[in-house]
Protein backbone atom coordinates (compact mmCIF):
# COMPACT_ATOMS: atom_id res chain seq x y z
CA UNK A 1 0.00 0.00 0.00
CA UNK A 2 1.30 3.46 -0.86
CA UNK A 3 1.24 6.00 1.94
CA UNK A 4 2.71 9.42 2.67
CA UNK A 5 5.85 9.38 4.78
CA UNK A 6 6.05 12.62 6.74
CA UNK A 7 8.13 14.17 9.46
CA UNK A 8 8.52 17.48 11.25
CA UNK A 9 11.76 19.14 12.30
CA UNK A 10 12.30 19.38 16.02
CA UNK A 11 11.72 23.13 16.09
CA UNK A 12 8.49 22.81 14.12
CA UNK A 13 9.74 24.98 11.25
CA UNK A 14 9.40 22.47 8.43
CA UNK A 15 7.21 19.55 7.58
CA UNK A 16 7.84 17.27 4.63
CA UNK A 17 5.96 14.42 2.98
CA UNK A 18 7.31 12.00 0.42
CA UNK A 19 5.14 9.57 -1.46
CA UNK A 20 6.29 6.00 -1.07
CA UNK A 21 5.97 2.85 0.96
CA UNK A 22 6.64 3.40 4.62
CA UNK A 23 10.01 1.98 5.52
CA UNK A 24 10.53 -0.37 8.43
CA UNK A 25 14.13 0.79 8.85
CA UNK A 26 15.32 1.12 12.40
CA UNK A 27 14.10 4.23 14.19
CA UNK A 28 17.24 6.39 14.27
CA UNK A 29 17.12 9.91 15.67
CA UNK A 30 20.83 10.83 15.41
CA UNK A 31 23.37 10.32 12.61
CA UNK A 32 24.67 6.74 12.97
CA UNK A 33 28.09 6.45 14.62
CA UNK A 34 30.35 3.43 14.48
CA UNK A 35 33.21 1.77 12.63
CA UNK A 36 33.29 0.10 9.20
CA UNK A 37 35.87 -2.30 7.83
CA UNK A 38 36.30 -1.15 4.23
CA UNK A 39 38.71 1.80 4.33
CA UNK A 40 41.40 -0.14 6.19
CA UNK A 41 40.85 -3.78 5.34
CA UNK A 42 38.91 -3.80 2.05
CA UNK A 43 37.85 -7.44 1.42
CA UNK A 44 40.51 -8.93 3.69
CA UNK A 45 38.28 -9.51 6.69
CA UNK A 46 37.32 -12.44 8.92
CA UNK A 47 35.99 -13.13 12.40
CA UNK A 48 39.26 -12.37 14.17
CA UNK A 49 39.82 -9.08 12.30
CA UNK A 50 36.35 -7.83 13.24
CA UNK A 51 36.57 -9.13 16.82
CA UNK A 52 39.83 -7.25 17.39
CA UNK A 53 38.28 -3.96 16.24
CA UNK A 54 35.21 -4.56 18.41
CA UNK A 55 37.37 -5.02 21.47
CA UNK A 56 39.22 -1.75 20.86
CA UNK A 57 35.98 0.15 20.22
CA UNK A 58 35.09 -0.70 23.79
CA UNK A 59 38.50 -0.31 25.46
CA UNK A 60 39.39 2.95 23.69
CA UNK A 61 36.33 4.82 24.92
CA UNK A 62 34.72 5.03 21.47
CA UNK A 63 31.68 3.11 22.64
CA UNK A 64 31.27 5.44 25.63
CA UNK A 65 31.54 8.43 23.27
CA UNK A 66 28.57 7.16 21.23
CA UNK A 67 30.03 4.89 18.54
CA UNK A 68 27.74 1.87 18.38
CA UNK A 69 27.71 0.18 14.96
CA UNK A 70 30.36 -2.30 13.81
CA UNK A 71 29.82 -2.63 10.07
CA UNK A 72 31.22 -5.61 8.19
CA UNK A 73 31.72 -4.36 4.65
CA UNK A 74 32.43 -6.15 1.35
CA UNK A 75 34.54 -9.31 1.51
CA UNK A 76 32.63 -11.35 4.09
CA UNK A 77 30.88 -13.38 1.37
CA UNK A 78 32.04 -14.88 -1.93
CA UNK A 79 28.61 -15.33 -3.50
CA UNK A 80 27.90 -18.93 -2.46
CA UNK A 81 24.41 -20.23 -1.67
CA UNK A 82 22.97 -23.60 -0.64
CA UNK A 83 20.30 -25.56 -2.50
CA UNK A 84 17.58 -23.45 -0.90
CA UNK A 85 19.25 -20.24 -2.07
CA UNK A 86 20.38 -19.17 1.39
CA UNK A 87 23.73 -17.40 1.71
CA UNK A 88 26.59 -19.62 2.90
CA UNK A 89 29.97 -18.47 4.22
CA UNK A 90 33.38 -19.99 4.79
CA UNK A 91 33.22 -21.17 8.40
CA UNK A 92 37.01 -21.40 8.62
CA UNK A 93 36.97 -17.59 8.35
CA UNK A 94 33.69 -17.09 10.18
CA UNK A 95 33.44 -19.82 12.87
CA UNK A 96 29.80 -20.27 13.74
CA UNK A 97 28.78 -18.27 10.67
CA UNK A 98 27.70 -14.65 10.57
CA UNK A 99 25.35 -15.06 13.51
CA UNK A 100 28.35 -15.77 15.73
CA UNK A 101 30.09 -12.47 14.91
CA UNK A 102 26.81 -10.56 15.29
CA UNK A 103 26.34 -12.21 18.68
CA UNK A 104 29.86 -11.22 19.73
CA UNK A 105 29.26 -7.60 18.70
CA UNK A 106 26.02 -7.58 20.68
CA UNK A 107 27.76 -9.09 23.70
CA UNK A 108 29.86 -5.90 23.91
CA UNK A 109 26.79 -3.68 23.90
CA UNK A 110 27.24 -2.69 20.25
CA UNK A 111 25.19 -3.13 17.07
CA UNK A 112 26.14 -5.17 14.02
CA UNK A 113 26.12 -4.10 10.37
CA UNK A 114 26.50 -6.11 7.17
CA UNK A 115 26.89 -5.43 3.44
CA UNK A 116 25.39 -6.53 0.13
CA UNK A 117 24.80 -5.20 -3.37
CA UNK A 118 21.56 -4.32 -5.11
CA UNK A 119 22.60 -6.25 -8.24
CA UNK A 120 23.27 -9.91 -8.99
CA UNK A 121 27.04 -9.45 -8.86
CA UNK A 122 28.44 -7.23 -6.15
CA UNK A 123 31.45 -4.94 -6.06
CA UNK A 124 33.74 -7.88 -5.26
CA UNK A 125 33.02 -9.22 -8.74
CA UNK A 126 33.68 -6.00 -10.64
CA UNK A 127 36.49 -4.69 -8.41
CA UNK A 128 38.16 -7.57 -6.56
CA UNK A 129 40.28 -6.23 -3.69
CA UNK A 130 42.26 -8.80 -1.78
CA UNK A 131 40.02 -11.71 -2.86
CA UNK A 132 39.21 -13.33 -6.20
CA UNK A 133 36.32 -11.90 -8.22
CA UNK A 134 33.12 -13.20 -6.66
CA UNK A 135 30.19 -13.70 -9.05
CA UNK A 136 26.77 -13.85 -7.46
CA UNK A 137 27.73 -11.77 -4.43
CA UNK A 138 24.74 -9.45 -4.76
CA UNK A 139 21.18 -9.81 -3.52
CA UNK A 140 19.15 -9.18 -6.67
CA UNK A 141 16.56 -11.94 -7.01
CA UNK A 142 16.91 -12.73 -3.29
CA UNK A 143 15.87 -9.50 -1.57
CA UNK A 144 13.29 -11.05 0.74
CA UNK A 145 15.45 -14.10 1.41
CA UNK A 146 18.68 -12.19 2.12
CA UNK A 147 17.30 -9.41 4.28
CA UNK A 148 15.32 -11.92 6.32
CA UNK A 149 18.51 -13.92 6.76
CA UNK A 150 20.45 -10.83 7.83
CA UNK A 151 17.76 -10.02 10.36
CA UNK A 152 17.69 -13.59 11.72
CA UNK A 153 21.46 -13.54 12.07
CA UNK A 154 21.04 -10.47 14.26
CA UNK A 155 22.23 -7.60 12.08
CA UNK A 156 20.98 -4.10 12.87
CA UNK A 157 22.34 -2.22 9.86
CA UNK A 158 22.73 -3.09 6.18
CA UNK A 159 24.69 -1.18 3.55
CA UNK A 160 23.51 -1.87 0.02
CA UNK A 161 26.05 -1.03 -2.69
CA UNK A 162 25.41 -0.31 -6.36
CA UNK A 163 28.15 -1.98 -8.46
CA UNK A 164 25.83 -4.65 -9.80
CA UNK A 165 22.94 -2.25 -10.00
CA UNK A 166 24.95 0.13 -12.14
CA UNK A 167 26.34 -2.61 -14.40
CA UNK A 168 22.84 -3.96 -15.03
CA UNK A 169 21.27 -0.55 -15.59
CA UNK A 170 18.78 -0.92 -12.72
CA UNK A 171 16.67 2.06 -11.73
CA UNK A 172 17.99 3.29 -8.35
CA UNK A 173 14.76 4.61 -6.93
CA UNK A 174 12.57 1.58 -7.61
CA UNK A 175 15.37 -0.85 -6.73
CA UNK A 176 16.04 0.67 -3.32
CA UNK A 177 12.31 0.96 -2.71
CA UNK A 178 12.07 -2.80 -3.28
CA UNK A 179 14.96 -3.33 -0.86
CA UNK A 180 13.34 -1.12 1.77
CA UNK A 181 10.10 -3.06 1.37
CA UNK A 182 11.99 -6.34 1.82
CA UNK A 183 13.54 -5.03 5.03
CA UNK A 184 10.07 -4.11 6.23
CA UNK A 185 8.80 -7.62 5.59
CA UNK A 186 11.83 -9.11 7.35
CA UNK A 187 11.23 -6.87 10.35
CA UNK A 188 7.60 -7.96 10.47
CA UNK A 189 8.77 -11.57 10.86
CA UNK A 190 11.71 -11.11 13.24
CA UNK A 191 10.91 -7.95 15.15
CA UNK A 192 14.42 -6.69 14.39
CA UNK A 193 14.48 -3.44 12.35
CA UNK A 194 17.59 -2.59 10.33
CA UNK A 195 19.12 0.73 9.34
CA UNK A 196 19.20 0.90 5.54
CA UNK A 197 22.24 2.65 4.07
CA UNK A 198 21.65 3.43 0.38
CA UNK A 199 25.05 3.39 -1.33
CA UNK A 200 24.51 4.35 -4.96
CA UNK A 201 27.10 7.17 -4.93
CA UNK A 202 24.66 10.01 -5.61
CA UNK A 203 23.36 8.58 -8.89
CA UNK A 204 19.81 9.74 -9.68
CA UNK A 205 19.84 12.25 -6.80
CA UNK A 206 19.02 9.96 -3.86
CA UNK A 207 18.53 12.98 -1.59
CA UNK A 208 15.30 13.56 -3.51
CA UNK A 209 13.77 10.13 -2.76
CA UNK A 210 15.88 8.16 -0.27
CA UNK A 211 14.69 10.11 2.83
CA UNK A 212 11.33 8.35 2.46
CA UNK A 213 12.81 4.84 2.46
CA UNK A 214 16.13 4.87 4.31
CA UNK A 215 18.18 6.28 7.14
CA UNK A 216 21.15 7.47 5.06
CA UNK A 217 22.18 7.75 1.44
CA UNK A 218 25.57 8.19 -0.15
CA UNK A 219 25.94 11.37 -2.16
CA UNK A 220 29.25 10.68 -3.93
CA UNK A 221 31.86 8.08 -4.82
CA UNK A 222 34.24 6.55 -2.28
CA UNK A 223 36.31 8.92 -0.18
CA UNK A 224 39.30 6.63 -0.66
CA UNK A 225 39.93 3.74 -3.03
CA UNK A 226 41.83 0.65 -1.97
CA UNK A 227 45.56 1.30 -2.05
CA UNK A 228 45.25 5.09 -2.24
CA UNK A 229 46.53 7.58 0.31
CA UNK A 230 44.03 9.94 1.95
CA UNK A 231 43.39 13.12 -0.02
CA UNK A 232 42.01 16.44 1.21
CA UNK A 233 40.76 17.05 -2.34
CA UNK A 234 38.59 13.96 -2.02
CA UNK A 235 37.42 14.92 1.47
CA UNK A 236 36.31 18.32 0.17
CA UNK A 237 34.69 16.83 -2.93
CA UNK A 238 32.65 14.40 -0.84
CA UNK A 239 31.71 17.16 1.59
CA UNK A 240 30.53 19.34 -1.30
CA UNK A 241 28.52 16.54 -2.87
CA UNK A 242 26.61 16.03 0.38
CA UNK A 243 25.29 19.59 0.60
CA UNK A 244 21.57 18.92 0.35
CA UNK A 245 20.18 20.52 3.53
CA UNK A 246 16.54 20.28 2.49
CA UNK A 247 16.79 16.46 2.45
CA UNK A 248 18.08 16.12 6.00
CA UNK A 249 15.98 15.77 9.13
CA UNK A 250 16.01 13.64 12.30
CA UNK A 251 16.51 10.04 11.15
CA UNK A 252 17.46 10.91 7.56
CA UNK A 253 21.01 11.89 6.63
CA UNK A 254 23.16 12.81 3.64
CA UNK A 255 26.18 10.48 3.73
CA UNK A 256 29.53 11.77 2.39
CA UNK A 257 31.10 8.34 3.13
CA UNK A 258 33.09 6.76 5.94
CA UNK A 259 35.76 8.70 7.80
CA UNK A 260 39.45 8.51 6.98
CA UNK A 261 40.46 10.17 10.26
CA UNK A 262 43.54 8.41 11.63
CA UNK A 263 44.52 6.64 8.44
CA UNK A 264 48.19 6.79 7.35
CA UNK A 265 49.04 9.97 5.47
CA UNK A 266 46.80 12.48 7.25
CA UNK A 267 48.10 14.93 9.86
CA UNK A 268 46.24 15.79 13.05
CA UNK A 269 45.20 19.13 11.52
CA UNK A 270 43.81 17.37 8.45
CA UNK A 271 41.98 14.90 10.68
CA UNK A 272 40.39 17.75 12.63
CA UNK A 273 39.40 19.52 9.41
CA UNK A 274 37.83 16.31 8.08
CA UNK A 275 35.99 15.67 11.34
CA UNK A 276 34.81 19.28 11.46
CA UNK A 277 33.40 19.09 7.93
CA UNK A 278 31.39 15.96 8.79
CA UNK A 279 30.24 17.44 12.12
CA UNK A 280 28.99 20.69 10.57
CA UNK A 281 27.10 18.54 8.05
CA UNK A 282 25.44 16.36 10.68
CA UNK A 283 26.79 13.40 8.72
CA UNK A 284 26.98 9.75 9.84
CA UNK A 285 30.31 9.14 11.58
CA UNK A 286 31.66 5.72 10.63
CA UNK A 287 35.35 5.54 11.48
CA UNK A 288 37.47 3.65 8.97
CA UNK A 289 40.91 3.61 10.59
CA UNK A 290 42.62 0.54 12.03
CA UNK A 291 41.45 0.75 15.62
CA UNK A 292 44.02 -1.73 16.90
CA UNK A 293 46.79 0.70 15.86
CA UNK A 294 45.02 3.95 16.78
CA UNK A 295 47.19 6.46 18.61
CA UNK A 296 46.07 8.76 21.41
CA UNK A 297 45.85 11.78 19.11
CA UNK A 298 43.44 10.05 16.72
CA UNK A 299 41.40 8.69 19.61
CA UNK A 300 41.08 12.19 21.06
CA UNK A 301 39.86 13.56 17.72
CA UNK A 302 37.31 10.79 17.20
CA UNK A 303 35.96 10.98 20.76
CA UNK A 304 35.88 14.75 21.37
CA UNK A 305 32.51 15.14 23.07
CA UNK A 306 31.87 18.74 22.01
CA UNK A 307 32.59 18.04 18.34
CA UNK A 308 30.42 14.92 18.47
CA UNK A 309 27.62 16.97 20.04
CA UNK A 310 27.66 19.27 17.00
CA UNK A 311 27.25 16.30 14.68
CA UNK A 312 24.67 14.61 16.88
CA UNK A 313 22.55 17.67 17.63
CA UNK A 314 18.92 16.47 17.77
CA UNK A 315 17.64 19.20 15.45
CA UNK A 316 19.59 17.38 12.69
CA UNK A 317 20.08 20.49 10.59
CA UNK A 318 22.84 20.36 8.01
CA UNK A 319 25.20 23.29 8.13
CA UNK A 320 24.91 25.63 5.14
CA UNK A 321 27.32 28.03 3.49
CA UNK A 322 26.54 31.58 4.59
CA UNK A 323 29.57 33.44 3.24
CA UNK A 324 32.02 33.01 0.37
CA UNK A 325 33.64 36.43 0.26
CA UNK A 326 36.72 35.40 -1.66
CA UNK A 327 37.38 32.31 -3.73
CA UNK A 328 38.06 29.39 -1.42
CA UNK A 329 37.33 31.23 1.85
CA UNK A 330 33.99 30.09 3.16
CA UNK A 331 31.85 30.13 6.30
CA UNK A 332 29.33 27.38 7.12
CA UNK A 333 26.74 27.70 9.86
CA UNK A 334 24.69 25.00 11.56
CA UNK A 335 21.70 25.97 13.69
CA UNK A 336 21.65 23.89 16.87
CA UNK A 337 18.67 22.78 18.94
CA UNK A 338 18.97 25.82 21.21
CA UNK A 339 18.70 28.37 18.40
CA UNK A 340 20.88 30.86 20.28
CA UNK A 341 23.76 28.51 19.43
CA UNK A 342 25.55 28.02 16.14
CA UNK A 343 28.26 25.64 15.09
CA UNK A 344 30.42 27.50 12.59
CA UNK A 345 33.13 26.20 10.29
CA UNK A 346 35.56 28.62 8.66
CA UNK A 347 37.06 26.80 5.67
CA UNK A 348 40.11 27.88 3.70
CA UNK A 349 40.24 25.94 0.44
CA UNK A 350 43.09 28.09 -0.87
CA UNK A 351 46.78 27.19 -0.90
CA UNK A 352 47.89 30.00 1.42
CA UNK A 353 46.75 31.05 4.92
CA UNK A 354 43.90 33.52 5.04
CA UNK A 355 41.92 35.54 7.56
CA UNK A 356 38.26 34.51 7.46
CA UNK A 357 35.42 36.30 9.25
CA UNK A 358 32.19 34.84 10.56
CA UNK A 359 29.81 37.80 10.67
CA UNK A 360 26.94 37.69 13.14
CA UNK A 361 24.60 39.06 10.46
CA UNK A 362 25.40 36.09 8.20
CA UNK A 363 24.74 33.67 11.06
CA UNK A 364 21.39 35.21 11.98
CA UNK A 365 22.48 36.20 15.49
CA UNK A 366 23.04 39.46 17.30
CA UNK A 367 26.01 40.35 19.42
CA UNK A 368 27.80 40.32 21.60
CA UNK A 369 28.36 36.59 21.24
CA UNK A 370 30.72 34.12 22.88
CA UNK A 371 33.02 32.00 20.73
CA UNK A 372 34.18 28.60 21.96
CA UNK A 373 36.79 26.19 20.60
CA UNK A 374 35.27 22.69 20.85
CA UNK A 375 38.61 20.98 20.18
CA UNK A 376 40.21 22.51 23.28
CA UNK A 377 36.85 22.87 25.05
CA UNK A 378 37.68 26.43 26.03
CA UNK A 379 36.03 29.82 25.46
CA UNK A 380 37.93 32.08 23.06
CA UNK A 381 36.18 35.28 24.09
CA UNK A 382 33.15 37.50 23.52
CA UNK A 383 32.94 39.50 20.28
CA UNK A 384 30.68 42.11 18.72
CA UNK A 385 29.71 41.92 15.07
CA UNK A 386 31.78 38.92 14.12
CA UNK A 387 34.81 36.73 14.69
CA UNK A 388 37.94 36.69 12.52
CA UNK A 389 40.66 34.06 12.61
CA UNK A 390 43.61 33.17 10.42
CA UNK A 391 42.95 29.75 8.89
CA UNK A 392 45.86 27.69 7.52
CA UNK A 393 45.79 26.65 3.88
CA UNK A 394 43.52 23.69 3.10
CA UNK A 395 42.24 23.54 6.67
CA UNK A 396 39.17 24.56 8.65
CA UNK A 397 38.50 26.06 12.07
CA UNK A 398 35.45 24.78 13.93
CA UNK A 399 33.85 26.91 16.65
CA UNK A 400 30.57 27.22 18.49
CA UNK A 401 28.97 30.60 18.99
CA UNK A 402 26.40 31.55 21.61
CA UNK A 403 24.36 34.74 21.40
CA UNK A 404 21.73 36.27 23.61
CA UNK A 405 19.33 36.63 20.68
CA UNK A 406 18.65 35.51 17.13
CA UNK A 407 17.13 37.23 14.15
CA UNK A 408 13.77 35.93 12.88
CA UNK A 409 15.29 33.85 10.06
CA UNK A 410 18.37 32.06 11.41
CA UNK A 411 18.85 29.85 8.35
CA UNK A 412 19.72 31.66 5.12
CA UNK A 413 17.29 31.12 2.28
CA UNK A 414 18.96 29.84 -0.90
CA UNK A 415 18.79 32.39 -3.70
CA UNK A 416 19.08 30.01 -6.64
CA UNK A 417 15.87 28.84 -8.32
CA UNK A 418 15.14 25.13 -8.34
CA UNK A 419 15.43 24.72 -12.11
CA UNK A 420 15.36 27.07 -15.06
CA UNK A 421 17.13 28.62 -18.01
CA UNK A 422 20.27 30.76 -17.83
CA UNK A 423 20.25 33.56 -20.41
CA UNK A 424 23.30 35.44 -21.67
CA UNK A 425 23.04 39.23 -21.26
CA UNK A 426 25.10 39.95 -24.36
CA UNK A 427 23.55 37.40 -26.71
CA UNK A 428 20.03 36.98 -25.38
CA UNK A 429 20.51 33.25 -25.95
CA UNK A 430 20.46 30.46 -23.36
CA UNK A 431 23.06 28.19 -21.84
CA UNK A 432 22.57 25.00 -23.84
CA UNK A 433 24.10 21.53 -24.30
CA UNK A 434 25.14 21.02 -27.91
CA UNK A 435 22.81 18.69 -29.79
CA UNK A 436 20.87 17.93 -26.60
CA UNK A 437 23.59 15.34 -25.96
CA UNK A 438 23.82 13.59 -22.60
CA UNK A 439 27.32 12.23 -23.25
CA UNK A 440 30.27 13.16 -21.06
CA UNK A 441 32.25 15.90 -22.76
CA UNK A 442 29.31 17.36 -24.69
CA UNK A 443 30.04 21.04 -25.28
CA UNK A 444 28.16 23.85 -23.54
CA UNK A 445 27.07 26.58 -25.95
CA UNK A 446 24.53 29.36 -26.43
CA UNK A 447 21.34 28.76 -28.41
CA UNK A 448 17.91 30.29 -28.89
CA UNK A 449 15.99 29.83 -25.64
CA UNK A 450 13.46 27.04 -26.16
CA UNK A 451 12.69 25.56 -22.74
CA UNK A 452 13.96 22.10 -23.65
CA UNK A 453 15.67 19.84 -21.10
CA UNK A 454 19.16 20.67 -22.39
CA UNK A 455 18.55 24.26 -21.29
CA UNK A 456 17.10 23.49 -17.85
CA UNK A 457 19.75 23.97 -15.16
CA UNK A 458 19.42 23.22 -11.45
CA UNK A 459 21.63 25.25 -9.13
CA UNK A 460 22.35 23.03 -6.11
CA UNK A 461 23.37 24.09 -2.61
CA UNK A 462 26.86 22.70 -3.24
CA UNK A 463 27.41 25.03 -6.21
CA UNK A 464 26.68 22.63 -9.05
CA UNK A 465 24.76 23.50 -12.20
CA UNK A 466 22.98 20.26 -13.05
CA UNK A 467 21.28 19.28 -16.28
CA UNK A 468 19.37 16.04 -17.04
CA UNK A 469 19.52 15.30 -13.28
CA UNK A 470 22.96 13.71 -13.09
CA UNK A 471 25.21 15.77 -15.40
CA UNK A 472 27.07 18.87 -14.24
CA UNK A 473 28.45 21.94 -16.00
CA UNK A 474 32.17 21.18 -15.95
CA UNK A 475 35.43 23.01 -16.73
CA UNK A 476 37.08 20.52 -19.04
CA UNK A 477 39.90 18.47 -17.48
CA UNK A 478 39.92 20.76 -14.39
CA UNK A 479 41.56 23.47 -16.48
CA UNK A 480 42.30 26.92 -15.10
CA UNK A 481 43.62 28.74 -18.21
CA UNK A 482 41.71 31.29 -20.24
CA UNK A 483 39.79 29.68 -23.11
CA UNK A 484 39.39 26.29 -21.39
CA UNK A 485 36.23 24.72 -22.78
CA UNK A 486 33.10 24.18 -20.70
CA UNK A 487 31.33 20.83 -21.09
CA UNK A 488 28.96 18.55 -19.19
CA UNK A 489 30.15 15.54 -17.21
CA UNK A 490 28.88 13.09 -14.60
CA UNK A 491 28.54 15.04 -11.35
CA UNK A 492 31.50 14.17 -9.13
CA UNK A 493 31.78 16.90 -6.49
CA UNK A 494 35.07 18.32 -7.75
CA UNK A 495 35.58 22.08 -7.73
CA UNK A 496 35.68 22.29 -11.53
CA UNK A 497 31.95 21.54 -11.30
CA UNK A 498 31.20 24.29 -8.78
CA UNK A 499 29.95 27.71 -9.83
CA UNK A 500 29.18 30.91 -7.94
CA UNK A 501 26.53 33.42 -9.04
CA UNK A 502 27.77 36.97 -8.46
CA UNK A 503 25.86 40.18 -7.87
CA UNK A 504 26.96 41.62 -11.24
CA UNK A 505 25.44 38.66 -13.12
CA UNK A 506 28.70 36.86 -13.77
CA UNK A 507 29.15 33.17 -12.96
CA UNK A 508 32.52 32.21 -11.51
CA UNK A 509 34.05 28.75 -11.89
CA UNK A 510 35.16 28.02 -8.31
CA UNK A 511 38.11 25.82 -9.26
CA UNK A 512 39.74 28.41 -11.52
CA UNK A 513 38.33 31.72 -10.28
CA UNK A 514 37.43 32.60 -13.89
CA UNK A 515 34.10 33.46 -15.44
CA UNK A 516 31.71 31.63 -17.76
CA UNK A 517 32.31 33.44 -21.04
CA UNK A 518 30.93 33.68 -24.59
CA UNK A 519 34.15 34.09 -26.62
CA UNK A 520 34.62 37.26 -28.63
CA UNK A 521 31.27 38.73 -27.54
CA UNK A 522 29.67 36.41 -30.09
CA UNK A 523 25.90 36.10 -30.30
CA UNK A 524 25.44 33.31 -32.86
CA UNK A 525 23.72 30.01 -32.12
CA UNK A 526 26.24 27.28 -31.41
CA UNK A 527 28.97 29.54 -29.98
CA UNK A 528 30.94 27.30 -27.65
CA UNK A 529 31.44 28.47 -24.05
CA UNK A 530 34.75 28.78 -22.19
CA UNK A 531 36.14 30.23 -18.99
CA UNK A 532 38.00 33.55 -19.13
CA UNK A 533 39.42 36.06 -16.69
CA UNK A 534 36.48 37.97 -15.23
CA UNK A 535 36.09 41.40 -16.85
CA UNK A 536 32.47 42.46 -16.29
CA UNK A 537 31.60 42.33 -20.00
CA UNK A 538 28.11 41.56 -21.25
CA UNK A 539 29.42 38.25 -22.61
CA UNK A 540 30.12 37.21 -19.01
CA UNK A 541 26.78 38.27 -17.51
CA UNK A 542 23.83 35.93 -17.18
CA UNK A 543 20.29 36.00 -15.80
CA UNK A 544 18.34 33.07 -14.36
CA UNK A 545 14.76 32.67 -15.52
Amino acid sequence: MTVAVAWTLADGTATRAIAGVATASAAVTRPPMGWASWNTFAAQINYNVIKAQVDVMVSSGMKDAGYEYVNIDEGWWQGTRNAAGDITVDTTEWPGGMKAIADYIHSKGLKAGIYTDAGRDGCGYYYPTGRPAAPGSGSEGHYDQDFLQFSRWGFDFVKVDWCGGQAEGLDPRSTYQAISDAIGRATAQTGRPMVLSVCNWGIANPWEWAPGISTMWRTSGDIIYWGQSPSMDRVLANFDSAQHPNAQSPGHYNDPDMLIVGMPGFSAAQNRTHMGLWAISGAPLLAGNKLTEMNAETRAILTNREVLAIDQDPLARQGVKVADDQTGRQVYSKVLSDTRHRAVLLLNRATSPAAITARWSDLGITGPATVRNPWTQTDVGTFTGGYTINVPAREAVLVTITSSAVTPSPTPTPTAPATGAIRGAGSGRCLDVSGASQANGAQAQIWDCNGQSNQQWTATSSGELRVYGGKCLDVNNRGTADNTSVVIWDCNGQNNQQWRFNADGSITAVGSGKCLDVPGNATANGTKLVIWSCNGGANQRWTRT
